[in-house]
């Protein structure tokens, strides 16, 4: 049995034209309906100012609130809209993100979430909207756990096909959480090399364009699995499926079962009975989206029976 954070309100962020569209959350919907609803699905609560602003800056936190427009988009970047219902949608994938901390704070089983939220994060800065997201779900739920006390050392493995440059450059000078990313490189954003390693808690694996699956599994042992060699009382998943080879925003070619095996070679070296939050964020294919993400979930439910 996991945990499936997710709400409907998702729908209501809209993007137009986009590839971060509101398709890609009826996806989710439909896989969740299809094969995962015998789980626990539980409705995301909102953050607040307070909550967001342990790793982004007030000002540019309060920046976005007042940025919202009363119709059509604002562009906060030229890949990153807000139309007049995004802000509840932001505030819900950070709340929910956190809501998976609290539970299992309050909670001494294994316990396995995924945060099915919209829009994606990695890329939202300090104070700087980027890549679709405004602000960063998954750093903000890590540093939330890290400040519970409970957590004292935090795992975030990021198999997104974009290098998650705001959830490094949040980190790169924290020893206590660790972050791991396989990633097209070079490609957008332009960060992820593996000369950048923080104070020994970065561990980026740079895939070349056109990638197969054996030489990602194989650069992925190599380059984080067989690298880190520390022990987790936490781990994250930042989990996009846009390195599929049906995605059209990338050239790498994975197949419907490495969303599986990542997943599973993640957990057996670094999960020794510790639990996971999953925290969703790109996939632009609607088939590659939900074969890849219905291989990693069939493997968290693995974990969580054992």
């Amino acid at each position: 049995m996991i945990n499936i954070i997710f709400s409907q309100e998702y729908k209501n962020h809209d993007t137009g034209n986009h590839p971060e569209s509101i398709e890609r959350i009826k996806v989710v919907n439909n896989l969740i309906k299809e094969e995962y609803s015998k789980h626990n699905l539980i409705e995301p609560t909102i953050a607040d100012k307070k909550i967001i602003s342990l790793v982004h800056d007030l000002d540019y936190v309060n920046k976005i609130y007042d940025s919202i427009p009363n119709s059509g988009f604002t562009y906060f970047d030229p890949d990153t809209i807000a139309s007049p219902n995004s802000l509840k949608s932001y505030l819900l994938a950070v709340g929910g993100s956190v809501d998976a901390v609290n539970y299992i704070l309050d909670n001494t089983n294994k316990d396995v979430f995924f945060c099915a939220h919209r829009p994606p994060g990695h890329h939202a800065e300090i104070n700087k909207a980027m890549g679709f997201g405004v602000f960063n779900n998954v750093a903000i739920s890590a540093q939330y756990a890290l400040n519970s006390g409970k957590f004292k050392k935090i795992l975030i493995v990021d198999f997104d096909v974009h290098h998650g440059n705001g959830t490094q450059h949040i980190f790169e000078n924290n020893p206590n959480i660790f972050y791991a990313s396989s990633h097209q490189y070079p490609f957008y954003p332009g960060t992820g090399s593996l000369n950048e390693v923080g104070v020994g808690n970065i561990f980026n694996c740079p895939l070349p364009s056109d990638c197969d699956s054996s030489s990602f599994r194989s650069l992925f042992r190599k380059n984080i699995v067989d690298k880190i060699d520390i022990k987790f009382d936490l781990i994250y998943f930042s989990a996009g499926f846009d390195a599929h080879k049906l995605d059209p925003l990338a050239s790498i070619n994975l197949e419907d079962n490495d969303f599986y095996w990542v997943t599973k070679i993640v957990l057996e070296k670094f999960a020794n009975n510790v639990p996971i939050i999953s925290i969703l964020e790109g996939g632009y294919n609607m088939k590659g989206l939900y074969n890849g993400l219905n291989n990693h979930l069939k493997k968290l439910v693995e974990y969580s029976n054992e």
